[in-house]
């Protein structure tokens, strides 16, 4: 090799040297010097920021049976600014996902959009067949893209195992709060957490690795109701809808040494897992929020009230006057004539005469008007439900001659199903007027209780005397008089019937063709664990009298279901 030729093969040498001995520098740089930064570069890359919709809590039965749960659900959605053909994808999906083209094609228009929902709430087969066509082209990612174009994401469904039970009460569950009802509306700020934002691992062409593990739970709601008692109370009150046709009808059972609410039945009804194709009529919940005139069953609250003042005893001789009494400018019927006849007696066979004498000649207008709102009505209970009705009792300025009169016999008065058990209840636990309430208790998912309710009494309304002597008079009523269908076997029942005639919306005048029936009465008699009220709304088929429509629903529900409160 002559001079040159080695002098070439030596400087080419060191620039070899010089080039390997600087990328060795530069790689220690990068390795060691630069570690942390391009590890923190390198991580961000590969990670980014999603944010995870939350379910609501579940709610459950006092068993600990679940009323309403959350069951995962995909959504399908897509990336319009990413995906070039339109119609062509377009005429894919519609078929996959049960929509139009049309339809499709208003969720891709917006060329500014990122991401769009397509549809939520996906059966099992739409999302298989949006996962296959993620696959495919126009959707399938090119070598160098980064944007996903179609993809599936997971939701909650809320879901009622079962089915109608409980339904206006529970309500249901919506992706926009404002079209929640129910129970799902009052409890989702315990029961709905916020969309969380979470960091997640991605690939490089910036796809999710695997499912962000969190606990998103909503807090869980355990009611008060017993949904073994319930389903006694639908069946009973739907085989009495079956037989006597009635615009509507409920039932309520709460126990009455608490307030706790055990059961509520509403017809017609609605089955939360078909939302969409509930009428509106059959999601209200008429316990709470429909008053009505009570008529007959609001005879006892008078004389109770009436027997704790000392004004009369339960065998106090009352003249009703052989069924035709004039008070003032109104002349009163009863429907058998009675001459005088006792206390215990103008309740036990439901005497207008004697109820109304009560009311006008013994306790007079200030005090039967003080007797009313002692007993809660006029005022709402505080139940924790929404949309309590207060039904309705005139202040006193606006009474008359005819209210003092009207009132005992439970007309010129509205109440609801719930303030008239609540009322009775109070009756039946020597004379303390409680709170109703159906959620009974609510705990985080760490156990830690953000609501813990028991029982709240309002008022003492009666004496523990006159409280037992108008059960006793209440056990007549079952025995011998009006409500002898609610008897049950080797129990026994103390309750009071109702039928009120309706008032013509176009005459605004008593009519003698619709009647509401009702019965309220509570078992064990004398130590009560059970109060029920059922209200039937114009029956049909013949019979309308509460002691012929309404109070076999009663001895039925308690033959029944007694044995779940003992």
């Amino acid at each position: 090799m002559d001079q040159s030729s080695r002098r070439r093969a030596v400087v080419l040498h060191v620039c070899f040297c010089a080039l390997f001995l600087g990328l060795i520098g530069r790689l220690y740089y990068i390795q060691v010097r630069q570690h942390d930064a391009f590890k923190s570069k390198a991580i961000d890359g590969a990670r980014g920021k999603i944010e995870i919709s939350t379910p609501p809590g579940a709610i459950y039965d006092r068993r600990d049976v679940p009323l309403a749960i959350s069951c995962p659900i995909d959504a399908a959605w897509a990336n319009p600014q990413a995906i070039a053909d339109k119609p062509a994808a377009a005429r894919l999906l519609a078929p996959a996902l049960g929509m139009t083209e049309a339809e499709v094609l208003t969720k891709l228009g917006s060329e500014r959009l990122k991401f769009v929902f397509l549809k939520h709430h996906l059966t099992p087969e739409q999302s298989a067949a949006v996962k296959k066509l993620m696959g495919e082209p126009p959707f399938k990612l090119e070598r160098r893209a980064t944007d996903q174009r179609l993809g599936l994401r997971t939701e909650y469904q809320r879901q009622y195992p079962n089915g109608s039970a409980l339904s206006a009460v529970l309500g249901h569950d919506s992706l926009e709060p404002s079209q929640r009802e129910g129970l799902e509306r009052t409890l989702a700020q315990f029961l709905m957490l916020p969309p969380k934002s979470v960091t997640v691992e991605k690939d490089g062409r910036q796809q999710m690795i695997g499912a962000p593990s969190v606990d998103l739970n909503g807090a869980e709601a355990k009611l008060t109701i017993d949904l073994l008692l319930q389903r006694v109370v639908e069946e009973e009150l739907e085989s009495a809808c079956a037989e006597f046709h009635p615009k509507w009808a409920v039932a309520v059972a709460m126990n009455p040494k608490t307030g706790e609410i055990l059961a509520i039945a509403n017809r017609p009804t609605f089955d939360p897992n078909q939302f969409s194709t509930a009428a509106p009529e059959a999601r209200l919940n008429r316990v709470v929020s429909v008053p009505y005139e009570p008529g007959s069953t609001l005879k006892p609250f008078t004389c109770a009230y009436a027997l704790d003042l000392n004004l009369i005893k339960p065998e106090t001789m009352i003249d009703c006057e052989n069924g035709l009494w004039t008070h003032g400018p109104r002349t009163l019927h009863d429907h058998h004539p009675y001459s005088k006849i006792t206390l215990a007696d103008v309740i036990k066979f439901s005497s207008n005469i004697g109820a109304a004498k009560v009311g006008a000649q013994i306790l007079g207008q200030k005090r039967l008007y003080e007797c009313m709102k002692r007993w809660g009505f006029g005022e709402r209970t505080g139940v924790d439900m929404p949309a309590e009705d207060s039904g309705l009792l005139f202040p006193l300025a606006r009474w008359t001659i005819y209210s003092e009169t009207s009132v005992p016999m439970g007309h010129e008065i509205s109440v609801t199903p719930l303030q008239l058990c609540t009322a009775m209840s109070a009756i039946a636990n020597g004379g303390t007027l409680y709170r109703p309430y159906v959620v009974r208790r609510i705990a985080s998912t760490d156990g830690t209780l953000l609501v813990d309710n028991g029982p709240q009494a309002v008022r003492r309304v009666i004496g523990a005397k006159a409280s037992r002597e108008m059960i006793e008079i209440l056990k007549g009523v079952v025995k011998e008089g009006t409500g002898k269908k609610a008897a049950m076997d080797g129990v026994e029942v103390a309750g009071k019937t109702g039928t009120s005639q309706k008032i013509d919306p176009k005459t605004k005048q008593y009519t003698h063709e619709k009647y509401i029936a009702s019965f309220v009465g509570f078992a064990p008699a004398d130590d009560a664990k059970v109060c029920i009220a059922v209200v039937l709304d114009e029956p049909q088929g013949g019979s309308y009298y509460g002691g012929a429509v309404a109070a076999p629903v009663v001895g039925r529900i308690l033959q029944r279901g007694l044995v779940y409160v003992k």
